[in-house]
């Protein structure tokens, strides 16, 4: 990284680090003026508007996400992504069953005629969190595109709406998205730092020491978390069986797909990113809808579901791509 670019994704970090302090300022003044649940709106038409903006922060569409930037985009950035996604949902799941703060008396059962509901404890905010962490990311790998200060600043503006939503539709508190999107930010910053690090040393083993190492750590993450967190931060499934089997997937399907099919987005002309975006998301949602519909059960069944699902993404549809794209 040359001298402009170091300054570039310093500017990025501060930018979000900025507005994000901002908002955790503007919202600790409303908490002290007891402005805790204002933000929440009963009007059908709003309530609406910011579930699906709210979406934006659901593992359906994170997952979706991920495959686009996987099949078109940067396989490399794409692992980074969910790597950043499992991090800090880990983290917060690890934190809620911790601090077991309940949501909001505005958080009602699906069975009124107003109003979304959620499950498992609130504090802190997964999807502020979660976005924070995630789109803080998706900034700072753009921040080198064209616009670069203006890229930060649309996705901060993102992370904040995913975050106020959480709030307006009910389902947190102020206090527990502003918690959620402060640690989000230390999340994101630990990761940018280490991860590079970590890499490096990764990168030096032989592929049967990686494919042993990515095994035992997701069997670990898996076991360890389920030992130790068995309420699951409340959600009533095994949240770490899923995180240990996506990891499992993500880690074994990644660095086969380095070592023998080798498929690379960045070499696609436009129409074939377009074709393979077709194929790409067609195939997984029927791969998805056969995967939830037939592995359901026990916790190791979901173990072994998100293992195949991230395994299909990075490495069995690049392998059909490069058999599409050669003929």
């Amino acid at each position: 990284m040359n001298e402009s670019q170091e300054i570039l994704s310093k500017r990025s970090l501060l930018i979000i680090g900025v507005m994000s302090l901002l908002l955790f300022v503007i919202g600790t003044i409303l908490l002290i003026l007891d402005y805790n649940k204002a933000l929440y709106i009963e009007n059908s038409t709003v309530q609406l508007i910011f579930e699906i903006i709210t979406f934006t922060g659901e593992s359906l569409f994170l997952i979706l996400v991920f495959a686009i930037f996987s099949f078109i985009y940067d396989k490399r950035f794409a692992v980074s992504f969910f790597l950043m996604y499992g991090i800090s949902g880990i983290c917060n799941s690890m934190l809620k069953e911790i601090i077991k703060e309940p949501r909001p008396l505005t958080n009602i059962t699906k069975a009124d005629e107003r109003g979304y509901s959620e499950v498992g404890y609130g504090f802190p905010s997964g999807h502020a969190q979660v976005g924070a962490s995630i789109w803080g990311l998706t900034a700072y790998q753009f921040k080198d595109k064209a616009r670069p200060n203006l890229i930060p600043v649309v996705f901060s503006i993102f992370i904040i709406l995913v975050a106020l939503s959480r709030v307006i539709i009910g389902v947190h508190s102020l206090k527990q998205i502003i918690w959620g999107l402060l640690i989000g930010i230390i999340i994101l910053i630990a990761f940018l730092y280490m991860e590079p690090i970590i890499s490096e040393k990764f990168n030096l083993l032989s592929l049967p020491m990686k494919l042993i190492l990515a095994i035992l750590l997701s069997v670990l993450l898996y076991v360890i978390g389920t030992l130790l967190f068995p309420e699951f931060a409340g959600y009533g499934e095994n949240i770490y069986a899923i995180a240990g089997g996506s990891l499992l997937g993500l880690s074994v399907g990644s660095l086969l797909e380095r070592e023998y099919v080798k498929y690379e987005p960045s070499e696609l002309n436009s129409k074939q990113k377009v074709i393979n975006l077709i194929i790409g998301i067609t195939l997984l949602l029927i791969f998805l809808i056969f995967i939830y519909g037939l592995i359901t059960g026990l916790d190791i069944l979901l173990f072994i579901q998100n293992a195949i699902l991230t395994l299909i993404i990075t490495l069995l549809i690049p392998f059909i791509f490069t058999k599409i794209n050669r003929s």
